[in-house]
């Protein structure tokens, strides 16, 4: 569907006359020349209409798009839900899929999208960092370093190689990123991200065995899943922060809390996050009867 044709579709689809979407913005003999494609506006105008029709960007986008999703948001999802299921064979497909598109295109963004399944891969092998992990992401890293200003992608970037930094480097990326971030706070992903961003910080720092440091950021991470009412996230970050409790000396109700969340995990059969997590356990001697 080319630009003016979408345009129109919204409108109409919204019940909005030519005169009452193009008021104060520009004409309505504009506004049908926009319709038919024989006059594009300005990108302060285009937004006003955006505005009024009450959608965003990216919502236009998938419209003019056939209500198709831009194939690197699918593929960006789509390694989300593999990771998620720690599906290997599904992060390999994908991994090549990036690999053809990134060598047709010159997208940098294939690129990292490969060596993020390629990291992903490598962790899940072992469920820990390894030289290959760090191999795999020392480029995105350099990517990351080279910016002036981030944005939501760079954001999403720097949650993504959390795991395959060292504390100083992850502690100094976070400095940059948290302050980065509030320029989004009004954006959906907003919430995610910095949560994410504390909670990968707290788990982290538990692979370092920092364990102050991770009580401190799974602290945060479990109030901003509260605030934001992040379920998933908060058994996550509640877990982190018993694990570093317990390896504090204290623990108060710290197992309890463990097996709780671990049998909400095996109750909504997160199997890769379960195993993970009975990982970290073992790892620091922690014996929890589930």
């Amino acid at each position: 569907m080319n630009f003016g044709a979408a345009i129109k579709k919204i409108r109409t689809d919204k019940n909005f006359t030519q005169k009452a979407l193009s008021d104060g913005i520009l004409t309505r003999s504009h506004l049908s020349q926009i319709e038919t494609n024989n006059y594009f506006p300005s990108y302060d105008k285009f937004f006003l209409i955006l505005d009024r029709l009450n959608i965003v960007f990216e919502e236009f986008l998938f419209v003019q798009n056939d209500h198709k999703m831009l194939f690197n948001q699918q593929i960006r999802s789509q390694i989300s839900e593999a990771a998620n299921l720690d599906d290997t064979e599904k992060l390999k497909n994908l991994a090549v899929t990036a690999k053809n598109l990134y060598e047709k295109t010159d997208n940098i963004t294939y690129y990292h999208y490969m060596l993020i399944c390629k990291a992903l891969i490598s962790y899940s092998t072992s469920h820990t960092v390894s030289d290959e992990m760090i191999k795999f992401v020392t480029p995105i890293k350099d990517y990351l370093f080279s910016m002036d200003n981030w944005y939501l992608y760079e954001l999403r970037l720097f949650n993504n190689i959390i795991y395959a930094l060292t504390v100083e480097e992850a502690l100094l990326f976070s400095r940059t990123s948290l302050k980065r971030l509030s320029n989004f706070q009004y954006f959906l992903e907003f919430q995610h991200i910095e949560q994410h961003i504390y909670s990968n910080l707290s788990t982290l720092c538990l692979e370092h065995k920092d364990f102050q440091t991770a009580k401190n950021f799974a602290e945060t991470a479990i109030e901003k899943a509260k605030k934001y009412t992040l379920v998933y996230e908060k058994v996550c970050s509640e877990l982190n922060h018993a694990i570093a409790c317990i390896k504090l000396s204290e623990d108060r109700n710290s197992y309890e809390i463990i097996r709780k969340n671990m049998l909400i995990l095996e109750y909504l059969e997160f199997e890769s996050l379960y195993d993970h997590f009975s990982n970290f356990l073992r790892k620091f001697e922690i014996n929890v009867d589930f």
